[in-house]
């Protein structure tokens, strides 16, 4: 598919408000499947169809595809995978839409290639907001997939380093350079793998109250744990003796299973 030459014939103009930077080169899209454990008893969602190169993939791979695409104006491009009985088109905002009522068949998968700008949002819904899944396959700024994997002690280590990884393992899988989306984007991408942990040391129920901890103490990164703290936890300098923790230590020198921890004993304090 020549899909600048589809794009003019059908006078289709890619939106720069929703970060539409469509892939061309589809060997990427199906090594992405390559990594992905798919198989045609379970379910799928992508985010964003685009022109729809992964989803006529995913269409031939599994046994549903429910396909989520805010922009109507790439009807023409998507009309021909139609024909595929497992498709379910959704011309809808993901992220204002509700998961809980979609029929899934087998396991549940998610793939997208992210918008830059809406990638946080989108991640956290998956996360956070979806029936259980087995893995999620998205295409994210190189740059989002070394926060995510930052080590302790980083510049790029932080809340949503800390978030994530307390319920997922993260995986980065390859680099994709920014010459194979049209338009050119500014920065070149990463395909990562979030696989959520079988047994997570937070319980989902506690995820929000979690993820508020974590933030309040990533607030303020020059400033010390106890400043960040200090209006969540009574007496926090004797709170972080208790756990071990030197009260000049900052947010980024700590591990997400300390933060666990520490989230644990302010429960009981």
């Amino acid at each position: 598919m020549d899909l600048k030459k589809n794009l003019k014939d059908h006078k289709i103009s890619l939106k720069r408000s929703l970060g539409q930077n469509f892939l061309l080169n589809k060997n990427i899209s199906s090594k992405i499947l390559n990594y992905c454990a798919l198989t045609n008893n379970d379910t799928v969602i992508e985010i964003g169809v685009g022109a729809g190169i992964l989803t006529e993939l995913l269409l031939r791979r599994a046994r549903k595809v429910i396909a989520y695409e805010i922009d109507k104006s790439l009807d023409p491009l998507i009309s021909p995978l139609k024909k595929y009985e497992n498709l379910q088109l959704l011309f809808q905002d993901f992220l204002k839409a509700d998961l809980s009522h979609l029929q899934v068949d087998g396991d549940l998968y998610f793939v997208a290639n992210v918008p830059y700008y809406i990638t946080s949002p989108i991640i956290e819904k998956i996360m956070f907001d979806s029936p259980p899944f087995k893995e999620a396959l998205l295409m994210v700024q190189k740059e989002y997939a070394d926060r995510l994997l930052a080590k302790p002690g980083t510049k790029t280590y932080g809340a949503l380093t800390v978030s994530i990884s307390a319920f997922s393992k993260v995986t980065k899988l390859f680099d994709v350079s920014k010459k194979n989306f049209v338009p050119v984007p500014g920065v070149d991408s990463s395909v990562i793998k979030l696989e959520p942990l079988t047994s997570p040391k937070i319980s989902y129920e506690e995820k929000s109250q979690f993820r508020a901890f974590v933030r309040s103490s990533f607030a303020q990164r020059r400033k010390k744990l106890k400043n960040n703290l200090k209006r969540l936890i009574r007496d926090v300098e004797e709170f972080l003796k208790d756990a071990g923790l030197s009260e000049n230590i900052r947010a980024e020198e700590l591990s997400t299973d300390t933060f666990i921890d520490l989230y644990h004993m302010m429960k009981r304090w």
